[in-house]
């Protein structure tokens, strides 16, 4: 009986990775920055709901609206890269694309960074800037439970000699972009939001300390106020 039972167990496995082994699409090139959008046509086909997107925060989501990713491809887009991997409670997502402008363009975008904020009647966040945890000045609009099956990164680099921005974005798969990337795209140590920064602590349920430029939007964007305009320094 026990040996039939430990049978069983194996098959079932078997046929739950073959069938999450069919979940995983990986795009490369600036031809497919669209796709990270289209995702879900793909992952409605492996879910019950018939989404329209991926933005929001909860099990299978981006757990981010990737709201400093442009809704169109940039034409100054350099390189793209898409991963995209379901589980059993969790979808593994990494997006990465760079983008290089001239130095005027690159100084405006930077500003944009600087200056962006999302303001609620909970009041306002702006991104974090850091000179230290990177191998570039980075700007961070999320970073929770870093190295964790619930991580949840998103930020940007920059190439200041090539004025080029790097973007990175992640839930639970940023050694797939640092496989694929040129840049470093890892931070030198894992712990990088200091203590009067953090401002998530089991907030969602799944995410236990960190930081999110999207801390009072969990639950949409609807009512807040943001400028996104320094984004057509990209187009």
């Amino acid at each position: 009986m026990k040996a039939a039972k430990k049978i069983t167990v194996i098959f079932l496995s078997i046929v739950c990775a073959l069938g999450l082994a069919g979940c995983t699409k990986t795009k490369k090139g600036v031809q497919y920055y669209q796709y990270m959008y289209d995702v879900v046509e793909d992952w409605n086909k492996h879910s019950d709901p018939n989404r329209e997107d991926l933005f929001g925060y909860g099990e299978y989501l981006y757990n981010s609206y990737l709201i400093l990713c442009p809704r169109e491809t940039p034409t100054t887009l350099a390189d793209f890269y898409f991963y995209w991997a379901a589980s059993i409670d969790v979808d593994y997502y990494a997006a990465y694309f760079t983008c290089r402008l001239t130095e005027e363009k690159f100084d405006g975008f930077v500003e944009g960074l600087d200056n962006f904020s999302i303001t609620t009647d909970n009041g306002e966040m702006k991104l974090l800037r850091d000179d230290e945890n990177f191998h570039y000045p980075a700007y961070i609009v999320q970073w929770m439970d870093y190295d964790d099956k619930w991580e949840t990164l998103e930020y940007f680099l920059l190439d200041e000699e090539e004025n080029t921005v790097v973007f990175v974005y992640t839930m639970g798969a940023l050694q797939k972009i640092q496989g694929y990337a040129k840049y470093n795209v890892l931070p030198k140590k894992g712990e990088i939001i200091p203590e009067d920064k953090a401002n998530v602590n089991d907030e969602l349920g799944y995410h236990s300390e960190g930081f999110t430029v999207y801390k009072n939007v969990y639950s949409g964007l609807e009512g807040a106020t943001y400028d996104i305009s320094f984004l057509q320094y990209l187009a």
